[in-house]
């Protein structure tokens, strides 16, 4: 090679070349069975709906609602329900404040020892 003659270009060093982000479908959600969409429900589900049917249990007795009785009329079940209801409701607005006071003074100085324990543990 003489001096006159253009060399010839340096080869480049090849740069790594990242690969294309695979596009990963999500896999197509399967429907659930009726009987899983109906019934699927968690533990805590099951213990509330365990208490509200002993709630419903104690008004309904509370209300003697017999429906073995020949004479069921259930106009008269539900006024009764509801009078039932209405006289608990009454109760409850004017003697609410006894209940929540003696709670009040068991629970809120058991809470507050606890928050006051678990204080160094909370952010």
């Amino acid at each position: 090679m003489s001096e006159a003659e253009p060399s010839a270009p340096a080869p480049q060093e090849a740069k790594p070349v990242a690969p294309e982000p695979v596009q990963v479908e999500k896999p197509k959600r399967q429907k659930r069975h009726i009987l899983l969409r109906l019934f699927g429900i968690k533990l805590w589900g099951w213990v509330k709906l365990i208490l509200l049917c002993i709630l419903v249990g104690f008004l309904v007795m509370a209300a003697e609602f017999d429906p073995a009785s020949p004479n069921v009329d259930m106009t008269a079940a539900i006024g009764s329900f509801l009078s039932t209801l209405g006289g608990a409701l009454r109760w409850a607005v004017t003697n609410f404040w006894k209940p929540a006071l003696a709670g009040a003074g068991i629970v809120l100085p058991i809470w507050f020892l606890w928050r006051l324990l678990t204080l160094p543990f909370r952010k």
